[in-house]
């Protein structure tokens, strides 16, 4: 397939996009905020069902079963291709492709090619403007070292997001908060910390990320630029977007608890203006805050029901969308009994009671509120076993410390990078105690991880090895941690002096003497 039949081909996304919003508009009323965001998402995916079908019609087998039947493609050049698929399923599609096509004169067809491609420069060079707006923001704000950096920590623990994602950043504009990048940053009001519900706005942000909100609005700006005059498409795309806030505002009303529906409501009444590359494809603000305010104050945290995805998905369907669409729907309702990053309402708030007893420098009081706790869930579990641990080796209680980073990988709760975390904590305890059995048999799990190593922790592995009497073993991570270190450490090169004495290297050990003694004259 040349470029010219795929550009040709996606002026059929024009209906599809047609048929699919009025399915998903005659479903959102009786779906969830969560679901409403799947429907749209599939819907979005429905309009692209003429570009998938053709792009997959050579994949399709050309064995055809008894339930299905062949068409005719016309492409632009003017050659047919017979394309097996499952009626009635594509065949609305594929007929709107093969009647377009075949009738535009050939003459027009690189006409119409230029005029796709000045549109497409088009967006692509509104698309660098908007970013040079965000970087012209960025580059007037400032790293927040204060309450608002205390919140976002706060709920980044809450919610099981790094500690090093989403810094806030305050700048001097009248804005409401927001997040912007792949590489996310919450950039907000600096008068934001002073108001009262500073905790909704940064709650409210961090669940965008923990969501993935802005990577989905990103590929949506991707995909509007790439079919720009399909009008139909972009209010697919601001349904989308708004039923993300919507969905976004129900997940941070069920962390934080029922008796905060109306501060929540109230602060998002009281929302500034934003940024437009923040609103992307909203338009009608005040609409929006209304709808926002008025699902607040209703909100119960019911979950969706499973049968309420499976017949949205089944509309878009019928609205002429590819099988995909329902796979979509499907993948995105929550089933009874599946397993949540967030920690239970009475969980979390115990352990928010042992955080501040651990910030009071009172770690007994801690571990006793965390021996009480219940754990309703294996993230529960991983949350509080390691909130332990930390008590445990305040109270310089080593061995008990490390019992609880073990129960705590034993959960089943922690992601890939939270494991290698704790591993890392086991392998640390476990030397300062010199149980190198211990040593050994976590430095061999820490080491099947594929996380890169930092300086200081490959300093430790080598210091590790040199223990166990591995020479060879040590030698390498001594020399990486003093490759990335900043300037030279007298004790660095004493270790890596002893390592090449031991494995028989006499010209680097002489090496590295000399450069110690030059750098660390002996007295």
């Amino acid at each position: 397939m040349s470029v010219m039949d795929l550009i040709w081909t996606s002026a059929a996304t024009i209906p599809a996009a047609f048929c699919a919003w009025l399915a998903a508009r005659a479903l959102e009323p009786h779906l969830s905020p969560r679901l409403g965001v799947r429907l749209w998402q599939a819907a979005r995916l429905a309009a692209f069902a003429p570009i998938l079908v053709v792009l997959g019609a050579g994949l399709i087998p050309q064995q055809q079963s008894a339930n299905t039947s062949s068409v005719q493609v016309t492409l632009g050049d003017g050659a047919q291709q017979t394309v097996p698929v499952a009626a009635p399923l594509f065949q609305p599609i594929l007929d709107f492709a093969e009647l377009t096509v075949s009738s535009v004169p050939a003459a027009l067809l690189p006409l119409i090619a230029v005029l796709y491609l000045a549109g497409l420069t088009i967006m692509a060079a509104r698309g660098v403007l908007q970013r040079g707006q965000i970087r012209t923001l960025i580059r007037a704000s400032v790293a927040d070292n204060g309450r608002l950096s205390e919140l976002a920590q706060r709920w980044r623990a809450h919610l099981g997001l790094p500690q090093t994602l989403a810094p806030v950043r305050v700048v001097d504009a009248v804005i409401s908060p927001f997040v912007v990048g792949i590489k996310p940053v919450i950039l907000a009001p600096d008068t934001l910390a002073k108001r009262d519900d500073a905790e909704a706005a940064i709650a409210h942000e961090l669940m965008h990320i923990k969501r993935g909100d802005e990577r989905d609005r990103l590929i949506g700006e991707a995909l509007a630029a790439l079919i720009w005059f399909n009008p139909v498409y972009r209010a697919i795309e601001r349904r989308l977007a708004a039923a993300r806030e919507l969905a976004c505002d129900a997940d941070v009303l069920d962390a934080l608890g029922p008796d905060q529906r109306r501060p929540y409501a109230e602060a998002i009444a009281g929302l500034a203006p934003m940024p437009a590359v923040a609103t992307g494809f909203l338009t009608d603000l005040e609409r929006l805050r209304k709808r926002r305010v008025e699902a607040a104050l209703s909100h119960t945290g019911a979950k969706p029901r499973a049968l309420a995805a499976v017949l949205a998905g089944a509309a878009i369907l019928l609205a002429g969308a590819p099988s995909a669409a329902l796979a979509v729907m499907l993948s995105g309702q929550e089933v009874q009994g599946a397993e949540t990053r967030v920690l239970s309402e009475a969980v979390g708030e115990q352990v928010l009671a042992a955080q501040e007893a651990a910030q009071a420098e009172d770690h007994q009081q801690a571990l006793d509120i965390l021996n009480t706790i219940e754990p309703q869930s294996p993230y529960d579990a991983f949350i509080v076993e390691q909130l332990k641990a930390r008590a445990l080796f305040e109270l310089d209680d080593f061995s008990a410390s490390v019992e609880a980073f073990e129960a705590a990988l034993a959960s089943g709760g922690a992601n890939e990078e939270e494991r290698y975390r704790v591993e890392t904590a086991i392998f640390q305890l476990s030397l300062v105690m010199e149980n190198y059995d211990a040593v050994r048999q976590s430095l061999d799990r820490l080491l099947r991880y594929e996380f890169p190593m930092s300086g200081q922790m490959s300093r430790t592995v080598a210091q590790a090895y040199l223990q166990l009497d591995e020479f060879e073993a040590a030698l390498p991570y001594a020399e990486y941690a003093r490759q990335v270190q900043d300037g030279e450490d007298r004790d660095m090169l004493l270790l890596l002096q002893y390592l090449y004495e031991q494995t028989g290297r006499a010209d680097d050990a002489t090496a590295m003497r000399q450069i110690r003694l030059a750098l660390f004259p002996e007295n």
